[in-house]
């Protein structure tokens, strides 16, 4: 007995060494010595944990909204602007490099065909010419018509004086035949009245006064038809004077003044079809520069921005052969950039569009704020075409957040050095603003 104490205590000084069979020893607080070895205690650890991650996992499937509140499937993204041309040719400059920005109205590329189609050109240049032939030809006949008309104007003056010379000395001839029977009317009168005054007082028969009468009434007939014959050549003199034209004295002046008035209808229906004729002259050479224009812009066709942005890549460089309507360049506006992520459906009720979001993107040192714009249960072939970086893969039960930030990218550089302020491609990091406890948002 008193060995197997010796064996268990130790001298002062020295540190007893346990032997075979013996359990360590530790100390306890209150120095208390605890004989149960630390190995035990890792299987006990370890179940707890196990525990611990179970109910962390159930908790996470019931409630999402209190552990899920970011998403590090996100990409930083832009609407991408396809540069096309309306017309094909080859490629035979580009303005604006790789990586460029350029503003709305900047030329970007230009294309030259030299094979285009001039078959519209050659026909309004036909009808151009025939135009203009036509309008020669009608000039000329108006010319000729004037003068035509010049001379009858000048025939017709002269006609009209004779004419009018004509009847002045026929009045004047009816005039001086009308005074001189007059004159006779007036000597048998005297010769009536004596004879009267004779048979009165019986010195001659009644017969020999009847005979005076008869011929007094003979020089009263006469009288009043160089009346009438005098009224009527002052008549037609008054008529032509009218240009009216009754006697067979202004017959030329007649057929010379119908002439005159055909001849103003032709110059006045020349003049009208020379006017058409101009007219139709001057849209068919506005056609013809319009259309010449046309070929020589379509020929070296330059294509313009019509918005600013930033030239990613390009599609056909100098040098390739394009189709109408092709794809030239794709570029995008980095001023307006936006984020997509991928986050659990069971979210969807707080990701509704306007909701704020903090986005931290690879390369940049501070977070950014952002507002959902747009959620996308699932995003086909169609949709992704229209940004310029493809979207984050989806599964089950998930849907596609597109977030737009609220102010630009800052710069970063890249691994060639140069300065990128899209950062289109690069991983993100989006959290919801909101707080996890809200459990109104869970319900």
């Amino acid at each position: 007995m008193k060995d197997e104490l010796d064996r268990h205590v130790a001298l002062p000084g020295q540190q007893h060494q346990p032997g075979q069979g013996e359990l360590p020893v530790s100390k306890k607080r209150g120095g208390a010595l605890n004989a149960r070895p630390l190995w035990q205690a890792v299987p006990r650890l370890a179940s707890y944990g196990l525990v611990l991650f179970g109910i962390w996992v159930v908790l996470a499937m019931m409630f999402p909204p209190m552990f899920v509140r970011s998403s590090e499937r996100a990409v930083v993204n832009s609407p991408v602007t396809l540069i096309t041309t309306p017309v094909e040719g080859t490629v035979t400059g580009q303005s604006v490099p790789v990586g460029a920005s350029f503003a709305a109205g900047q030329p970007l590329m230009t294309l030259q065909n030299p094979n285009m189609d001039r078959a519209l050109l050659m026909e309004l240049t036909g009808k151009q010419l025939d135009t203009r032939q036509r309008y020669e030809a009608a000039r000329a006949k108006l010319d000729n018509d004037e003068a035509r008309l010049a001379q009858v104007n000048g025939e017709l003056k002269r006609y009209q004086v004779a004419a009018q010379r004509e009847h002045d000395a026929k009045i004047r001839n009816i005039q001086a035949r009308l005074d001189a029977v007059r004159m006779q009317v007036w000597q048998q009168e005297d010769v009536v009245n004596r004879n009267q005054a004779m048979q009165w007082a019986g010195a001659v028969s009644e017969a020999y006064t009847s005979a005076a009468r008869a011929q007094l009434a003979a020089l009263s007939g006469s009288r009043e038809a160089l009346r009438a014959e005098l009224e009527s050549a002052r008549s037609n003199s008054q008529a032509a004077r009218g240009n009216v034209y009754l006697s067979s004295t202004d017959g030329p002046v007649g057929a010379l003044a119908q002439r005159r008035d055909e001849l103003l209808s032709d110059i006045a229906q020349d003049k009208a079809e020379l006017e058409q004729l101009s007219q139709y002259g001057d849209s068919v050479e506005k056609l013809v520069a319009s259309e010449q224009s046309r070929l020589d812009r379509v020929s070296n066709y330059e294509i313009k921005a019509y918005a600013a942005g930033v030239v990613q890549d390009v599609l056909a460089p100098p040098g390739t052969r394009v189709a109408a309507g092709a794809t030239l360049m794709r570029a995008t506006n980095c001023s307006q950039p936006r984020v997509v992520a991928v986050f659990p459906r069971s979210l969807s009720r707080k990701l509704l569009p306007g909701a704020k979001v903090t986005v931290r993107v690879d390369g940049v040192p501070l977070p950014m704020t952002g507002t959902v714009t747009e959620i996308l249960p699932r995003a086909p072939d169609g949709d992704q075409a229209r940004y310029f970086v493809p979207f984050p893969p989806i599964e089950k039960n998930e849907i596609y957040l597109i977030a737009k930030l609220d102010r630009p990218m800052p710069k970063i550089e890249r691994t060639s050095g140069q300065l990128d302020n899209c950062a289109l491609g690069h991983w993100a990091k989006v959290s919801l603003d909101n707080a996890w406890w809200n459990f109104g948002d869970m319900i």
